[in-house]
């Protein structure tokens, strides 16, 4: 099995819930909370502003040993960063020494240009109004599977045929652990089933959803936990 590492989780056998943080203030609620309703926490930092002393709340996450992800989201991918990509590589790259990994998209090229040994790094795929297809998607995760610990996709599903070819992709071996998720209230069920099926992360939100069709980190957990004993 393809595992990777993200601080002292394994990545790729049991799969991992991601508590997404979208406020700082949600961020030192987080931070100083010993009731954590997830696996990883992901600080997105293009909702919480670099400007913000964003650091030491990490730190003290990283410290009680819930590994983070720093995601700096351009706008071309859904996220709410206007920085130029060689802006978001410096901040990338200083804020990767206070966390387990950063999630950046492929389409941005920096995916080879900001990875640190002993780091994780999420190489990510966002289609907010489709579903591609299947060679298309394909060739999207090896591209990724080049330089990724994880590779990602995470698609508009609109119908059973776009959930159908997001399904295929986790029957195959990418040479990295792959989490796929389904965007859309029509994508929502896959956010609890296909961890079942390989998908190897879910995303829920802590404070407020980020994507469309998010569910509650609280809701992943108590669905995941009996199915595959999720830690």
């Amino acid at each position: 099995m393809r595992t990777a590492r993200f601080g002292n989780l394994t990545i790729g056998d049991i799969p991992k819930v991601i508590g997404t943080i979208s406020s700082f203030e949600s961020l030192q609620r987080f931070a100083g909370s010993a009731n954590r309703p997830c696996d990883i926490a992901e600080i997105r930092l293009d909702e919480i502003g670099v400007e913000t002393k964003w650091v030491p709340e990490a730190k003290r996450i990283e410290a009680s040993g819930t590994p983070t992800i720093l995601t700096l989201r351009s706008v071309t991918e859904g996220g709410k960063s206007p920085l130029s990509n060689d802006q978001r590589l410096a901040v990338l790259r200083d804020g990767l020494d206070n966390v387990s990994a950063v999630d950046v998209e492929l389409k941005s090229g920096l995916a080879p240009l900001v990875g640190k040994k002993g780091k994780g790094l999420i190489v990510s795929f966002h289609d907010f109004e489709r579903t591609p297809d299947y060679t298309y998607l394909a060739q999207i995760i090896r591209d990724a599977a080049k330089v990724a610990s994880v590779a990602k996709v995470s698609t508009m599903a609109r119908n059973t045929a776009d959930t159908d070819t997001l399904k295929r992709l986790l029957g195959e071996d990418w040479g990295v652990p792959l989490c796929v998720i389904g965007m859309g209230s029509f994508g929502t069920f896959t956010r609890k089933d296909f961890p079942t099926l390989g998908s190897c992360l879910t995303y829920g939100f802590l404070d407020a959803p980020v994507a469309p069709g998010q569910l509650s980190a609280r809701a992943l957990v108590d669905h995941l936990r009996p199915i595959k004993a999720l830690p």
